[in-house]
């Protein structure tokens, strides 16, 4: 990635009530926790990209269209080779789905680049070292999100693990 390049991605940012049900879960998470103000859904990631391509993302970002929803984050999944914890819908809603393989194709055609994954939607908890959850009874209760926009984002390179909110978007 050049100096002159920003690495951005669309996400659902959740509000500060639901930052604090996703940190329920990740309590007594045995890996390097992500930070609570960091807690995000990715939906479509960019990569290192120019300012033009940037101008483009935020430009086309304005005509994706989407329906308000609510998801419920109720499952702890392994990402990776195992050890990335994240929070996950066991049922994600079809408006996120849809969301996500909109702003995908939106991603696709200002970067050229397509995503080789199959979307699974989280938020990520704790990072390498991550171990068993254990609760002692049961988890925490499911978090429900009532998502009613999205943004565009910048993972900060004197950061790592941080991110900068650039730009958002309603849904309808």
């Amino acid at each position: 990635m050049s100096s002159s390049e920003e690495r951005l991605f669309f996400a659902l940012w959740p509000d500060d009530e639901v930052r604090a049900g996703i940190a329920a879960w990740a309590d007594g998470s045995a890996g390097r926790q992500v930070a609570v103000e960091s807690y995000h859904m990715t939906a479509a990631f960019a990569g290192p990209v120019c300012a033009d391509v940037r101008r483009a993302l935020e430009a086309k970002a304005a005509s994706v269209s989407g329906e308000a929803f609510v998801c419920v984050l109720d499952e702890i999944v392994w990402l990776g080779a195992g050890d990335i914890e994240a929070l996950a819908p066991s049922c994600p809603p079809p408006a996120l789905l849809g969301l996500a393989d909109r702003l995908q194709r939106l991603v696709a055609a200002a970067t050229g680049h397509v995503a080789r994954y199959r979307y699974h939607p989280h938020v990520t908890l704790a990072r390498p070292g991550a171990g068993d959850r254990g609760w002692s009874s049961r988890p925490p209760e499911p978090v429900r999100w009532a998502v009613a926009d999205y943004v565009l984002c910048r993972s900060r390179t004197d950061r790592p693990g941080s991110y900068d909110v650039l730009a958002g978007w309603p849904l309808s």
